[in-house]
């Protein structure tokens, strides 16, 4: 009798003592420094969010050559090409800017070279897609303004 209740009083005190799990629920966002390489460009409609298929698609040849290189001393290395065909492919930028990301407002700051900045808002980042707004335009002239993003895989 005496085993039994000294059991069920452990249970009870370990039942009790046991620390709550809030701490260790917060999810880890994937991190934003790695290489990409654009995969999309995609129009959302100011009015109701849908995709503007006009104005969406998937990266080009050319496209597909440059990528962004985003690296952990706050360093954003661009190479971009232009042109539609893998032999009239012509280096457009190979630049370096600093830049800084604040993952809790998901929001990608870049200070270009002639001293401007840019806030580029985050849509969307996973292990694998990195997804942000360019410009925010009316594309479809419907009198709203709507996200051009771009969208990168990462490589």
């Amino acid at each position: 009798m005496i085993k039994k209740a000294l059991f069920l009083s452990i249970a009870t005190i370990g039942m009790f003592s046991c620390s709550s799990d809030d701490d260790t629920n917060t999810v880890n966002e994937p991190s934003i420094v790695g290489k990409w390489q654009p995969s999309k460009y995609m129009a959302y409609s100011g009015k109701d969010g849908s995709i503007i298929a006009s104005e969406s698609g998937d990266a080009n040849t050319c496209d597909k050559k440059g990528s962004i290189d985003l690296n952990s001393s706050g360093k954003w290395h661009e190479i971009g090409y232009y042109g539609n065909n893998e032999s009239q492919c012509t280096l457009n930028i190979d630049a370096t800017y600093d830049y800084t990301y604040d993952a809790a407002s998901k929001k990608i700051q870049v200070k270009y070279s002639d001293g401007t900045t840019k806030i580029y808002p985050v849509k969307k980042l996973t292990d694998t897609e990195f997804e942000y707004v360019e410009d925010v335009v009316d594309m479809n002239a419907d009198g709203i303004k709507d996200e051009y993003t771009f969208v990168f895989k990462r490589l």
